[in-house]
């Protein structure tokens, strides 16, 4: 593990922007969540890889650590209008990627996904990878998939965060229902304290759930077919 995460890991903190002093961590994923990223990287070798939120860099890390040992030629996306912003990360995420020598490769977009997300579209560019934790209501996060099936090839993967969010766990339904997709990988309980405050699915859904492979806090899907669907296609979810 790079010896910046591994210290964020091992105390919880992180040192700010200037270097100048240790803040407390939160928000961030878990050690499994990051090592379900690097595990699918390593795995797939994507020559470009795009993440939606940065905060304090904890899962930029995992995937640039393994992007870095997997690829001659490492690209990393990343999208945060608010990482330079007082109020919320301060610029810290991005310090701790170039504190962990991973800056030259990383392309850091300064706006809300909507936007930029688009914008790459029309600039023609591809990835294989993409780690979605922005916004989580589901408009947000539906928004954020459909942009991101554009940019995404044939057999990339696309990773949700916090599916214990009922909005996030919809998004999910809708892409193994709606879209030609397949989960290859999902990590956290849904009887986790953190599920458990956010969701409370009725049996129903807990069954939905299991059959559609939708479980747990950080789901992966690949992407098994560009969008085919008839004009009037839906199936509920």
């Amino acid at each position: 593990m790079n010896p910046v995460l591994a210290e964020i890991v091992r105390t919880r903190r992180s040192l700010n922007r200037d270097g100048t002093a240790a803040i407390d961590v939160h928000s961030n994923i878990s050690v499994d969540e990051g090592e379900l990223l690097a595990r699918l990287i390593r795995q797939r070798k994507p020559k470009a890889s795009l993440e939606v939120g940065l905060a304090f860099g904890i899962s930029a890390l995992f995937i640039c650590e393994a992007l870095k040992e997997s690829t001659s030629d490492p690209r990393h996306i990343v999208i945060d209008p608010a990482q330079n912003a007082p109020a919320f990360w301060s610029g810290v995420g991005l310090a701790n990627l170039q504190r962990a020598g991973f800056g030259e490769f990383v392309e850091f977009i300064e706006k809300p996904s909507q936007i930029a997300l688009p914008e790459l579209i029309s600039q023609g560019r591809k990835i294989d990878f993409a780690f979605v934790d922005g916004e989580h209501t589901f408009d947000h996060a539906l928004v954020d998939f459909f942009f991101i099936d554009q940019l995404l090839s044939v057999g990339g993967v696309v990773v949700l965060d916090d599916a214990s969010y009922p909005s996030i766990r919809r998004v999910a339904r809708f892409i193994a229902t709606n879209r030609s997709y397949k989960v290859v990988g999902h990590v956290g309980s849904d009887e986790s304290e953190k599920s458990r405050r956010y969701r409370k699915p009725s049996a129903e859904e807990i069954e939905t759930d299991k059959r559609l492979g939708v479980e747990g806090e950080c789901i992966a899907f690949e992407k098994l077919a560009c969008d085919e669907r008839q004009y009037n296609h839906f199936v509920d979810f």
